[in-house]
C-alpha cells in the first residue's frame, strides 16, 4: 500500500491519535490533564506537518 497518495486518510489517523491520547489523560487518568492536552496539541500538530511533507496534494478541485 503506498501512503504517498493517503493525505486524507492519514490525517483522519493523526486526529484519531490525538483524540485516543486526549481521553487517555481525561477521562482515563493516565496522565495529568496538561500533559494531555500538550500531547495532544504536539500529536497534532507534527502529525499534521510530517504528513503534509511526506505526502503529496490530492488531485482535483
Amino acid at each position: 500500500m503506498d501512503l504517498k497518495y493517503k493525505r486524507r486518510e492519514l490525517q483522519g489517523v493523526n486526529g484519531a491519535v490525538g483524540l485516543v491520547v486526549g481521553l487517555g489523560g481525561f477521562v482515563g487518568q493516565f496522565y495529568a490533564p496538561a500533559v494531555a492536552v500538550f500531547l495532544m496539541l504536539a500529536i497534532w500538530i507534527v502529525g499534521a506537518t510530517l504528513i503534509n511533507l511526506l505526502t503529496d496534494p490530492p488531485n482535483g478541485n
